[in-house]
């Protein structure tokens, strides 16, 4: 924390020195065969190795990469990001040094969105959304926080966490959406499997999809806007004046490169993740040194995103990660991504109505097929066997890719 308000890395590569020859060191104490990121990778994704990630990774980078280009066609952010004294957040990122939250957004917002939305109504539009989405209030809650986070001790007692930004809407209504996709899969675990090691998710990565799905595939589709946006206008008259829907739809899914990964984009977003899935791989592997940290950072940015931070603050120091020793998380960032995609394609030959039901703000069924196929099983299921057994097939790319050239296709008027 210090280091980052600071922007000095200097501050903070002693202890991340530290940090990675403990992860060393636990990581030949756990054993593995050829990757040194193996065992470190199993404790959050099991069944999954790294070198299947790098061949993933490589084909999704690929067909990303063109995809990012044609969209924004340069109009990169180049730094002028203001430094963020609170760290990143994310779901599941706790900050053990209790982060104050900043006022200052983190992502430059598009016109109809840089106006200014009160932090109170901004609280209760979106306890009403996920209220609707079926989010247990009678056992759960939502609470203010610097970083967002879900925990849960029970499926009886699950919490939500979430940030607010007066000048930036989209960091408080998508965290509140993006928390409850991972309270919803908390809530749902079979009551039968209380108190034992199968009360959990599959994975990080399924339950990403889970936080995902919600936030991103429901709650930036359009078909959800038909039905919120009115309620939405209501709520800011002022800050919404002369703005139409298909304004508002545009301005949350603009595609732009930006430094901060937890305010980027979808389509950029996997890009952070590669990012910094390659460089942990560096470190380990000993290919880079922690000193040298920031410039490897900065050449994968210009490399990846075709920008370069500004400062450490809004570059190597912005994740909360490494401080805590959870290398080897990143990955199940974008794994999340992809199975979310698969999913989704999958629920929809079930639901051949979903864009109906969610135009209407009806998401029993939505949530229903997730209870009895994911959420229900807790852990019982590895990653890869619950999409077998739904009919996703092997983890894939390509459902997503699909995804997002067929809906930025349509945004931007080009064949992607």
């Amino acid at each position: 924390q210090r280091a980052r308000q600071a922007s000095d890395f200097g501050g903070f590569e002693a202890h991340l020195q530290t940090i990675l020859e403990l992860t060393r060191e636990k990581a030949e104490a756990l054993g593995y065969g050829d990757r040194i990121y193996d065992p470190l990778l199993a404790e959050f994704e099991p069944g999954i190795s790294t070198g299947e990630i790098e061949s993933l990774f490589a084909m999704l980078r690929e067909q990303l990469v063109p995809i990012v280009q044609a969209l924004t066609d340069g109009a990169a952010d180049k730094g002028e990001i203001p430094d963020r004294p609170d760290g990143s957040e994310h779901d599941d990122e706790s900050d053990p040094a209790g982060a104050s939250s900043s006022t200052a957004p983190a992502q430059i917002a598009p016109p109809p969105l840089d106006q200014v939305f009160d932090a109170a109504t901004q609280w209760d539009f979106g306890v009403a959304v996920i209220e609707d989405f079926g989010f247990d209030f009678e056992h759960g809650r939502q609470d203010r926080s610097a970083h967002p986070f879900t925990t849960a001790f029970s499926a009886a007692d699950v919490r939500l966490t979430t940030r607010i930004h007066e000048d930036f809407l989209p960091a408080g209504l998508f965290g509140t959406l993006h928390e409850c996709g991972h309270g919803l899969y908390e809530q749902g675990i079979a009551p039968q499997l209380a108190r034992t090691p199968l009360a959990d998710g599959a994975s990080l990565g399924v339950h990403e999809s889970q936080s995902r799905l919600w936030e991103i595939l429901v709650g930036r589709s359009r078909p959800f806007w038909a039905h919120y946006f009115p309620k939405l206008r209501d709520a800011f008259p002022q800050a919404l004046d002369g703005i139409d829907i298909d304004a508002f739809y545009r301005a949350i899914n603009t595609v732009r490169p930006s430094l901060i990964r937890v305010e980027a984009d979808e389509v950029t977003y996997n890009l952070h993740i590669m990012l910094r899935f390659e460089l942990e791989n560096a470190l380990l592997e000993g290919r880079v040194a922690v000193e040298d940290l920031p410039d490897a950072w900065n050449a994968a940015m210009e490399r990846y995103l075709g920008i370069v931070p500004d400062s450490d603050a809004n570059g190597v120091l912005q994740d909360i990660h490494w401080s805590m020793g959870a290398i080897g998380y990143f990955p199940t960032y974008t794994l999340g991504n992809l199975m979310s995609a698969q999913i989704f394609a999958r629920l929809r030959q079930d639901l051949p109505d979903l864009d109906e039901q969610t135009a209407a703000g009806r998401f029993d069924q939505l949530l229903g097929w997730l209870r009895d196929n994911i959420h229900r099983h807790g852990r019982k299921f590895t990653a890869s066997e619950l999409l077998e057994r739904m009919g996703c097939g092997p983890l894939s790319a390509d459902p997503w890719l699909e995804y997002i050239r067929g809906k930025y296709g349509e945004l931007s008027g080009k064949e992607l």
